[in-house]
């Protein structure tokens, strides 16, 4: 049952990913979503993988996360049930507190899937210019500056060419500013046509190929376990 837990999001996110890598237009994913659908991936490790880990040093903890079968064995640790209880649920406290935190963060970011990076750097310079702003550029980096309330943004961006993403981050996503930038930039990127290429498809093999370990993985345990 474990590697099913810990695996199968993996999986699913990456075929997922890969999916949206395949389409024929650009996808839009606001920053916190896209971090929530990275903590998917990664929440057969943080709940589960992590605990199994600590608690498998005790052979009943084996056994149990092994085959899955029987009550929870919190005998077997040394110190009583309701301490454990307790370290459990401020380990899972902790866990959603600082991934609360971290999505609330993320709402600076705009992903950009399966975008051209050349149409992708021409939507943005063709938005700075509409949007009337002054800015200087250094590297990825943008400073912007409202001439109309006389404010000033910064504006970073990356481009992974290989898998047709990029991302947008604003240092004030509630601005003005940025709020017009970013519907200036996506408006074209929504009709605009991305050509084939094969990282959508390296990633969907990755995922079908993890889920595939996963089940053989889970059937071999549970036949050696019997």
């Amino acid at each position: 049952m474990i590697l099913l837990i810990l695996f199968l999001p993996v999986a699913i996110y990456l075929i997922w990913v890969g999916g949206i890598s395949r389409h024929s237009r650009p996808s839009i994913v606001g920053g916190s979503w896209d971090f929530v659908a990275l903590m998917f991936a990664g929440s057969g490790l943080v709940l589960v993988g992590l605990p199994a880990v600590i608690t498998s040093i005790y052979e009943t903890w084996r056994r149990y996360w092994l085959t899955g079968e029987g009550p929870i064995p919190y005998s077997s640790l040394e110190g009583s049930r309701w301490f454990w209880l307790f370290i459990w649920l401020v380990y899972f406290v902790m866990t959603l507190s600082i991934s609360a935190i971290l999505i609330y963060r993320k709402r600076s970011w705009t992903c950009f899937y399966n975008v051209d990076p050349e149409v992708f750097d021409s939507a943005i310079v063709g938005a700075l210019e509409q949007s009337g702003c002054q800015y200087r550029k250094f590297g990825n980096l943008y400073i912007l500056h409202n001439p109309h309330d006389d404010t000033e943004e910064k504006m970073e961006v990356e481009v992974f060419p290989f898998l047709k993403h990029g991302t947008i981050f604003f240092n004030k996503p509630e601005g003005l500013l940025s709020k017009q930038l970013i519907s200036l930039i996506s408006e074209p990127l929504i009709y605009a046509k991305t050509p084939h290429h094969w990282g959508g498809l390296l990633l969907m093999f990755l995922g079908f190929f993890v889920l595939f370990l996963t089940v053989i993985g889970q059937l071999a345990t549970a036949i050696l376990a019997r």
